[in-house]
C-alpha cells in the first residue's frame, strides 16, 4: 500500500517512496547479471544468462502476487512466451527471508529454473512482481522489460525482441496544441 503525505496546496496527494519503473527506452535502462541464489531445495544456484548465445527470460514473480498466478501456471509451458528451443525461463522470487520456501517448491514447474534471490531483485531494479526481464545473450543486453501483465503480454514483448522491435511503443503526449496529441477540447466552453 502507497504512503500518502499529506495534500498540497493543489488539493493532490504527494506520493511517498514513488519509484520509476525500469523499462526500455532507446537504450537499455538496466545492465543485465548471471542470477545467483537458492533453488526451493535449498541447492546454490549460478545460472548464466551472459554469452550464452541466445535469449533468457526472467519472470520475477511472488507466492503472495495475484497478479503472479497465470504466470506461475504458464512458466510450466515456456513456448506460451515465445521462447525457443534451449530458451531458458528462470522465476525469480525474492529470498527465503521473504517467501516461504515451502510454497515457492509446490509453485515451482520442472520446465523452469526458480531461483530465490534478492540480489537478482537488486541486479535487476525490480521492485515488486510481477515483472519480466528479457536478456540476450549474444549482446549481452536487455532488448525489453517490463510489468507482467500476464503470459500472452510477456510472449508479445519477446517476439518483438526476437523481431528486433524491442517495446511496443507508448504513444507520448506532446505539448498542448501539438497535432501529434490528439483532439483536445477545453472544459467549460461547450
Amino acid at each position: 500500500m502507497t504512503d500518502f503525505i499529506g495534500p498540497t496546496s493543489e488539493g493532490r496527494p504527494l506520493l511517498k517512496n514513488l519509484v520509476a519503473v525500469p523499462t526500455y527506452r532507446d537504450h537499455p535502462a538496466t545492465q543485465p547479471h548471471d542470477i545467483e541464489g537458492l533453488g526451493p531445495d535449498g541447492e546454490l544456484i549460478h545460472r548464466v544468462v551472459l554469452g550464452t548465445g541466445g535469449f533468457s527470460l526472467l519472470l520475477f514473480l511472488s507466492s503472495s502476487c495475484n497478479g503472479c498466478i497465470p504466470l506461475w501456471e504458464a512458466a510450466a509451458s515456456p513456448e506460451r512466451f515465445s521462447l525457443m528451443d534451449g530458451e531458458p525461463l528462470i522465476v525469480v522470487t525474492k529470498g527465503p527471508s521473504s517467501e516461504p520456501v515451502d510454497t515457492i517448491r509446490v509453485l515451482s514447474p520442472p520446465q523452469a529454473l526458480t531461483v530465490m534471490s534478492d540480489r537478482a531483485f537488486r541486479d535487476y531494479r525490480v521492485h515488486g512482481p510481477p515483472f519480466f526481464v528479457l536478456v540476450d545473450g549474444a549482446s549481452q543486453l536487455i532488448p525489453t522489460e517490463g510489468v507482467a501483465w500476464g503470459p500472452e503480454h510477456v510472449a508479445d514483448h519477446v517476439a518483438r525482441a526476437r523481431r528486433g522491435e524491442g517495446n511496443p511503443d507508448v504513444p507520448r503526449l506532446g505539448e498542448p496544441g501539438d497535432p501529434a496529441r490528439g483532439t483536445e477540447r477545453q472544459v467549460g466552453t461547450e
